[in-house]
């Protein structure tokens, strides 16, 4: 994000936030990882790889998981037909469309239902460890992220800070949902390291 806090300008436009180096590290991380999840509103605005892009070349792709309570994912879409390079794992929920789901794992896609109408994160997190799934790299978007702090569900912050003032009322944030309600509800974070990536600046801490 930027030194105000931003993630992305409010058209979306986020390329690129953080210098090279810092976008590299990111890379090593989803190399030694089990997984790495983003929301369907991430996937149907930028279309990601979610791959490994090691500057050596190589490197093992994490699971790519998404959560799509409505099956929204559109089936021309990177993540549905690459399956052959990563695999793509889609949480749903009970209401989702049979037919889609069907066409999605025809193409290599698995689906799993977790949650009535909605995608029940701690299910969803319960059926990942239960199928060998033991990390996993939260990459957003805003929603995701917030949802999944409100469950009690991040164990370890990783914020890569540019030193870029962007401002705008409507700039997109890291974190976004409802929010807390009162400063006292803030997540705080402890065992904080600081390093330095060129000129970004990376927080490490783990939610108290």
């Amino acid at each position: 994000m930027t030194l105000d806090g931003k993630l992305a300008t409010e058209s979306g436009d986020s390329k690129w936030l953080t210098n090279s180096i810092s976008r590299e590290n990111v890379h090593y991380m989803r190399h030694n990882l089990d997984g790495i999840m983003v929301g369907a509103n991430t996937v149907i605005n930028d279309n990601p790889s979610l791959t490994t892009r090691l500057p050596e070349g190589g490197g093992k792709n994490p699971i790519r998981i998404v959560t799509d309570s409505k099956l929204r994912i559109p089936l021309d879409y990177t993540l549905v037909n690459t399956t052959d390079e990563a695999q793509t794992w889609v949480f749903c929920s009970e209401e989702a469309n049979e037919e889609k789901a069907k066409q999605l794992e025809e193409r290599g896609v698995k689906v799993f239902r977790a949650g009535s109408n909605t995608v029940d994160l701690v299910k969803t997190m319960k059926i990942l460890g239960e199928n060998g799934v033991k990390s996993v790299l939260l990459e957003g978007g805003g929603q995701l992220n917030w949802s999944m702090l409100e469950a009690s569900l991040i164990n370890k912050v990783i914020s890569f800070i540019a030193p870029k003032l962007l401002g705008g009322k409507r700039s997109i944030t890291p974190i976004g949902g409802k929010g807390f309600d009162l400063m006292a509800q803030a997540v705080e974070l402890d065992n904080i390291s600081i390093e330095r990536f060129g000129k970004d600046i990376c927080i490490t801490g783990y939610p108290i």
